[in-house]
């Protein structure tokens, strides 16, 4: 098994990988990843969208971001709708867990 180590937007993420093939008892390798998910995921948020959805994953309103970040709440909204679109999401919490899926927060 092989372990590699990727940075995206300052995130260190290091995957471990399998073979590729499937065990002869048909199981699935939990620690397979499939790549082409991985390599979707890096550069899909702007640095700025990645901390904006840190801290909603964290569960800061919109107006705690904005005073965290120094930018007008209105700025904070258009990062979460732009996060929503890419992450095909329409919540905070899908939003959360799939960039921590993808490896986009930790």
């Amino acid at each position: 098994m092989s372990h590699q180590r990727f940075e995206a937007n300052g995130i260190r993420t290091e995957v471990s990988r399998g073979s590729g093939r499937a065990p002869a008892d048909g199981a699935v390798d939990p620690t397979a990843v499939d790549q082409r998910q991985f390599d979707h995921s890096v550069g899909l948020l702007s640095a700025r969208e990645c901390r904006v959805l840190l801290e909603i994953s964290r569960g800061a309103s919109n107006k705690q971001v904005a005073r965290l970040l120094e930018i007008s709440p209105s700025t904070v909204r258009t990062h979460v709708e732009n996060i929503f679109r890419k992450l095909d999401c329409s919540t905070r919490a899908a939003a959360a867990l799939k960039g921590w899926t993808l490896g986009l927060i930790s």
